[in-house]
């Protein structure tokens, strides 16, 4: 019989209880929730009853965890850390203890952070850390580089429409998400959020560049880069960029690219808060076939993909269609389960991460050049006050459309009270879907990309 595995769950967020407690409930013969760690006790005491998690289980920080672990208090063979991205410290004390740890994107928000984790992982010698991405473990997903294989790839194509949260998560039915935690506490993690941001954004990017990085790349576009890992590889060249519309953050991200072999990749994330659902098309062309997987988002649990694949054989055109046996956030799980019980690799872990981490970045700064801007230029501490008000209402210069390679950079309009844009740091692990509005008659940018240097070697 399959090991029942011991489970804390760290931060009771929205993404723990639409996506994960149900499949550790549903799934009981594979796991068993131990512990629940919040730093809210209000969040920590209601999601603890919902989920039949007793008292003495239940923890305020990671510190008080490992303790209870440390005086066989309780036993862990493994941990879901699903907190704000603010979790290095949290993660390296429980790769120290040799926890097993399933991580809610992002793993850090710069390369240094992500390195100190990798490098630690690396010293114990063994992988300890499994990123969740739940459509990499889809079983339509997985199938895909057995239909089509990556040297006959000619075009891969993945789009994101990603709207609020209500879509995504309203028949959750999660506990309130209140921070009643004191306002000095409050203020402290707020700032710490911030500084790790601004450490991995670069030292010229404005709060706009920020709620980009965190709120379109870190929590929407790793996805996909997550989703081309598990089919086909990494990005091995990007080409292009391209953000848009003027103004709107996080707005539509479009990247192109080429994978090893050749095959060339699109990947395309919109944030459309007013659309009334959540749609991902991957799509795989080849000279002989054409193949297609619509994927569902991870909090509806019980949809299954499937994934369709139409070829010419014999002069005859044949369609096949099959259909995932189980849903993503459950195949996942169910490979944490063989990650912990039998050492498989993960999919992805904290190496892919750290590359991950700085392409995100390179990014970043492809579209920040756009506008006519370096985000890695050093700024004095009286430019950096005026670049932007303690509460976000600076009318700053906007990441705009790109532009065509060679073209003359310039700056966009200033964004209209028509068009606000987020100003806070999002919380990416307990609300996924970007927080903040766009203006959905915003004008479309004029066409162009910004093509990418070749790296030096």
């Amino acid at each position: 019989m399959p090991k029942t595995l011991n489970i804390a769950v760290i931060g009771v967020g929205t993404q723990a209880q639409a996506v994960h407690l149900p499949v550790l409930r549903r799934r009981w013969d594979r796991f068993a929730v131990t512990a629940l760690v919040d730093h809210s006790e209000r969040r920590r005491r209601e999601s603890a009853e919902v989920w039949g998690v007793p008292e003495q289980q239940r923890y305020a920080s990671v510190a008080h965890l490992v303790a209870a672990v440390r005086a066989k208090e309780i036993a862990l063979d493994g941990v879901l850390l699903s907190t704000d991205g603010l979790h290095v410290e949290d993660l390296l004390t429980l790769i120290r203890r040799g926890i097993p740890v399933l991580v809610e994107p992002p793993l850090g928000f710069s390369a240094a952070e992500v390195a100190r984790i990798a490098d630690l992982e690396r010293m114990t010698g063994r992988r300890l850390v499994m990123m969740a991405y739940p459509q990499q473990y889809d079983e339509s997903v997985q199938r895909v580089p057995d239909l089509v294989a990556r040297k006959d790839v000619r075009m891969l194509e993945h789009e994101v429409l990603m709207p609020a949260s209500q879509p995504l998560f309203g028949a959750a039915h999660v506990t309130t998400a209140s921070y009643d935690l004191p306002s000095e506490k409050r203020a402290e993690r707020r700032s710490a959020l911030q500084s790790a941001v601004k450490e991995g954004s670069g030292p010229s990017a404005t709060q706009r560049d920020r709620d980009l990085y965190v709120k379109g790349l870190l929590t929407g576009v790793a996805h996909q880069l997550a989703v081309l890992e598990a089919t086909y590889g990494p990005i091995s060249e990007l080409e292009a960029v391209r953000h848009w519309p003027t103004g709107v953050v996080p707005g539509s991200i479009e990247l192109w690219g080429q994978l090893e072999g050749g095959g060339r990749v699109r990947l395309v994330w919109h944030y459309l808060p007013f659309a009334p659902e959540y749609s991902e098309h991957l799509r795989v062309l080849s000279a002989r076939k054409r193949l297609h997987v619509e994927l569902f988002a991870p909090s509806h649990g019980d949809r299954r993909t499937a994934v369709s694949l139409r070829e010419k054989k014999s002069g005859v055109v044949q369609e096949t269609t099959s259909a995932a046996g189980h849903g993503a956030a459950e195949s996942m799980w169910e490979g944490f389960h063989a990650f912990v019980v039998k050492g498989r690799e993960p999919i992805s872990g904290a190496a892919s991460e750290l590359a991950q981490v700085e392409l995100l970045r390179r990014v970043l700064a492809a579209v920040v050049e756009a506008d006519g801007r370096d985000i890695d230029a050093p700024v004095e501490a009286e430019e950096d006050a005026a670049a932007e008000q303690s509460d976000g209402t600076t009318v700053e210069p906007e990441h705009g459309a790109t532009a065509p390679a060679g073209a003359p950079a310039t700056t966009g309009a200033p964004a209209t009270a028509d068009t606000p844009t987020p100003t806070n740091t999002a919380d990416p692990a307990e609300d996924s879907a970007p927080t903040g509005t766009e203006d959905p008659a915003a004008p479309a940018p004029e066409p162009g990309v910004l093509d990418l240097p070749r790296e030096r070697s």
